[in-house]
């Protein structure tokens, strides 16, 4: 068997499909102001669980708040193959740096919830 040149192998050109550029929600954390994107197909459908599982809560420790999500994406999203408590986490630390959630304690238990509306006069 002879050895291979690659100088006369004809070259093959690769061409990249392009990647559908698709729409990015910057994150930002509440304490650190660090930032990252994550893609709004994800961001919108947990940003959306969260809330309608908080809603009418007087508040929910992580883990409870976490199992609501996982129920609620498994449902929406059945293919979604990633973490969902890390989403969840990443998810509302924005939400909370955006003052629709807030995060206080009780009892010695840290809590999430709505932040609770002015009453209308």
């Amino acid at each position: 068997m002879c050895p291979t040149d690659e100088r006369f192998l004809p070259k093959k050109t690769i061409t990249m499909a392009k990647a559908a550029k698709t729409k990015r929600v910057t994150t930002t954390h509440p304490r650190t102001g660090s930032q990252f994107n994550i893609s709004a197909d994800i961001y919108e459908p947990f940003k959306a669980a969260i809330i309608q599982s908080l809603k009418g809560s007087k508040g929910k420790t992580f883990t409870e708040l976490t199992d609501d999500v996982v129920s609620i994406i498994k449902k929406k999203m059945p293919d979604f193959k990633k973490s969902i408590p890390w989403y969840t986490i990443s998810i509302r630390l924005d939400l909370e740096s955006r003052g629709i959630v807030e995060t206080f304690s009780e009892k010695g238990k840290k809590l999430n919830r709505l932040p609770p509306r002015p009453l209308k006069e």
